[in-house]
C-alpha cells in the first residue's frame, strides 16, 4: 500500500499554524508511551514524548558520553534504528514535526514512519500489521521538519519510527485528531464530552499568550499552571477572553466542573459558558 499523499511545508506557513491546532497524540500528557526499541544508547527514546520544547546543557554528560535531551543511538548500525510508539488515544493524523533540534554533527540523516491500528498485546507478540505513512525524508541537523497530509490518513494505536541509520531526534509532533475507540466515562457514570479521549479539543481563542487552552481538556488535573489555559492580562475595561471547545460527541449537558487549581493570583473571577450544535469546527458567530 502506498503511503498517503504528503507535503513539507516551511515552519512559518499557515499549513504549520494550522497543524498546531490539532492535538498532538504523541503527547506524554495523553499516556503515549515507547513500547520498543532497538536502541537508545546515549538517550532514551521516552524523551520524543516530551510536551517541553528540547533544551541543550553543554556541561551535561552522562556515562556514556554528551546528555542530549532525545532519543539518541550508538553510531556504526549496519541496518537502522526504531522505536514502536503507542499512542495514548487512537487517531487520525494530519501531520508530523520531526525535530532534531540540538543534535548538529550526530542528527538522524533519514527517518520513516509506519503505523498499526492493533492492541498492545499484538504489537509486543510482533503482530501487527504496520503500513508505512512517511517514506524516507532527509533530515537536518537542529531543524523542526514539518509535514502535512493532504487528507487526514485511517485512525492509528502506533507508530514506529525508522531512523536511518543511527542519531539524535529530539521530539516527535504527531498532529491529529483523537477517534475515540470506545468513550470513557467517570466514576460517577457521567461521559466528560470535552474530554480529549472522548474526541474533545479546543478549537479557537481569543488570546493564549502564555497556555493553550488545548490544556482544557486534557486527562486530569493540572500539573502546574502552565497545565492550563492563560491568557495575557488586559486593562480594557469590559474585556473578556473566550475559547471553543468541539465536544466529542454531541451530548445533554447535566453537570459542568471549572477547575482553577493552580491560579492563585490570576484566576478569572467569573465564567459563563455558551453551546450551540454544529458540524463546523468553529461556528459562525450570530
Amino acid at each position: 500500500m502506498a503511503a498517503p499523499a504528503f507535503r513539507s511545508v516551511a515552519a512559518d506557513s499557515a499549513e504549520v499554524a494550522a497543524l498546531k491546532g490539532k492535538t498532538n497524540l504523541a503527547s506524554e500528557s495523553l499516556g503515549t508511551k515507547i513500547v520498543s526499541f532497538s536502541d537508545e544508547f546515549f538517550a532514551e527514546a521516552s524523551n520524543l514524548l516530551k510536551d517541553s520544547e528540547a533544551v541543550f546543557l553543554p556541561e551535561e554528560f552522562t556515562d556514556r558520553g554528551k546528555w542530549m535531551d532525545g532519543w539518541e543511538t550508538k553510531r556504526h548500525n549496519k541496518s537502522y534504528d526504531w522505536t514502536i510508539i503507542q499512542l495514548g488515544y487512537a487517531g487520525a493524523i494530519f501531520g508530523f514535526d520531526v525535530d532534531t533540534s540540538h543534535f548538529t554533527g550526530n542528527h538522524a540523516p533519514v527517518v520513516s514512519i509506519e503505523a498499526a491500528n492493533a492492541s498492545e498485546e499484538e504489537v509486543r507478540a510482533g503482530k501487527a500489521q504496520f503500513s508505512e505513512i512517511l517514506p524516507k525524508v532527509d533530515m537536518n541537523p537542529g531543524s523542526h521538519h514539518y509535514f502535512v497530509y493532504e487528507a487526514p490518513t485511517a485512525a492509528y494505536t502506533h507508530l514506529r519510527v525508522n531512523n536511518y541509520p543511527d542519531g539524535g531526534i529530539a521530539r516527535l509532533r504527531v498532529y491529529g485528531q483523537v477517534v475515540p475507540q470506545a468513550l470513557t466515562a467517570s466514576s460517577n457514570g457521567l461521559i466528560d464530552l470535552a474530554f480529549v479521549g472522548n474526541g474533545g479539543r479546543a478549537v479557537a481563542c481569543s488570546n493564549q499568550h502564555f497556555c493553550s487552552p488545548s490544556n482544557l481538556v486534557l486527562p486530569g488535573r493540572g500539573k502546574t499552571m502552565g497545565d492550563g489555559w492563560e491568557t495575557r492580562r488586559s486593562r480594557t475595561p469590559g474585556h473578556n477572553d473566550w475559547a471553543i471547545l468541539k465536544l466529542g460527541v454531541r451530548g445533554c449537558i447535566d453537570k459542568i466542573e471549572v477547575d482553577t487549581r493552580h491560579f492563585c493570583g490570576n484566576f478569572p473571577p467569573q465564567v459563563t459558558m455558551h453551546a450551540t450544535v454544529s458540524d463546523e469546527d468553529v461556528p459562525a458567530s450570530d
